[in-house]
């Protein structure tokens, strides 16, 4: 997502939202910006969770006029008497009201700790969107938690900066941060910014907008710019044998007996993951003997490496060099996979498909063929060591 947006574009969006502690231009943290690669205060942290607070507190839910005051992001302020200073109007902030609303929505969705988990059955809970990090190491546990009235930070850690197995955001600060809130005041929620949302039909089981195959449908409130997503491309029409077990087409098969059913056909890759999650998801049936492959139906995909990547192998402590591992997803558990690099065959794999390979420098070719027939190729180069 961050390649899609640029991260020169989020460095600077960063720092424009509160971000007092990114000293270096955005080449120097590249894509690993987006996984927490650049430090960052709990103060900075919080504060922006605040702003985004006020943005929507502040927001004019009224079509055709100014409603954003950019000054609304700022470092939290010690006292509380300070006079508000002359506002500016503009039509866009540095963060959508609905995108702030959508992102603090889905985040009142997280499991609460063991004493919290049961928040949604009492009148008397709150609402509150809330996040935890865990710094490398185990050296920081930090979790943030946001209403219409409250900003509250939590970080858990030793002093020195000296790590501790275990210590997470989830499992130290988050505990800690509930106990706060439950120490303040009654809160509220935040309205809905209205005028910058639409109520659309979605798909209940992929979330892209209603399709043509699309079983069943709910309705949700998107931002203006999600009417510009496509509908579900997932779910599809498939044609199978008369008792179901195989796929077939016109090609290999009379349309007279063909069964055509809708069917939630997940990438390779998305469904290798999906899966694990989902026991109710059935992988689609194995093309009958005879019938030519369906190419929208891929049965393999790779996880690792991409095309045209560029790989860096270290060495390991004694100095040799070390491995890479490539893995690949593929849709029938049982299949056997054959790999070779550069035409040679250097090893097969079955149900996990992740394979520890030493390539030399230089520019190199992967394939995979499975048990079908079907094969695959990425070229990639490894660079130079060190």
């Amino acid at each position: 997502m961050l390649k899609e947006f640029r991260y020169e574009k989020f460095h600077s969006l960063l720092r424009n939202i509160g971000f007092s502690t990114l000293p270096f231009p955005a080449d120097h943290y590249g894509l690993a910006l987006i996984l927490g690669g650049a430090e960052g205060t709990l103060w900075d942290v919080t504060g922006i969770y605040a702003s985004m607070a006020r943005t929507l507190n502040k927001y004019f839910d009224r079509p055709g006029v100014r409603r954003y005051c950019r000054s609304d992001f700022h470092s939290p302020r010690w006292t509380t008497d300070e006079r508000e200073s002359d506002t500016i109007l503009e039509e866009y902030s540095w963060l959508s009201a609905a995108s702030i609303h959508q992102t603090f929505e889905a985040l009142t969705a997280l499991y609460r700790p063991a004493e919290e988990a049961g928040w949604r059955m009492f009148s008397s809970s709150r609402k509150i969107a809330w996040k935890t990090g865990t710094s490398f190491g185990f050296r920081d546990g930090w979790a943030v938690g946001v209403t219409p009235e409250y900003a509250v930070g939590v970080w858990v850690g030793n002093a020195d900066g000296e790590g501790r197995a275990g210590l997470t955001g989830v499992s130290a600060a988050a505990p800690l941060l509930f106990d706060v809130f439950s120490m303040l005041p009654p809160t509220s929620w935040f309205g809905m910014p209205h005028s910058e949302m639409r109520e659309v039909e979605v798909c209940r089981e992929s979330g892209h907008r209603v399709g043509r195959f699309c079983p069943e449908a709910q309705k949700l409130y998107v931002t203006v710019r999600g009417l510009e997503s496509p509908a579900c491309p997932y779910h599809r029409m498939v044609h199978l044998s008369p008792d179901e077990h195989y796929r077939q087409h016109a090609e290999c098969a009379s349309p007279d007996v063909l069964i055509s059913k809708e069917w939630f056909v997940l990438p390779p890759v998305q469904e290798h993951y999906y899966r694990k999650k989902r026991l109710s998801y059935k992988p689609l049936p194995p093309l009958a003997p005879g019938c030519t492959s369906d190419a929208a139906a891929r049965p393999m995909a790779w996880v690792y490496p991409q095309p045209r990547a560029r790989i860096y192998i270290p060495r390991d402590f004694e100095g040799k060099s070390g491995e890479s591992v490539f893995e690949l997803a593929h849709r029938d558990e049982d299949a056997v996979v054959y790999w070779h690099l550069d035409g040679a065959f250097i090893g097969e794999t079955k149900g996990i498909h992740r394979l520890a390979v030493r390539p030399t420098e230089g520019v190199h070719t992967l394939t995979a063929v499975d048990g079908r027939g079907y094969s695959l190729e990425v070229p990639f180069t490894v660079l130079p060591q060190l």
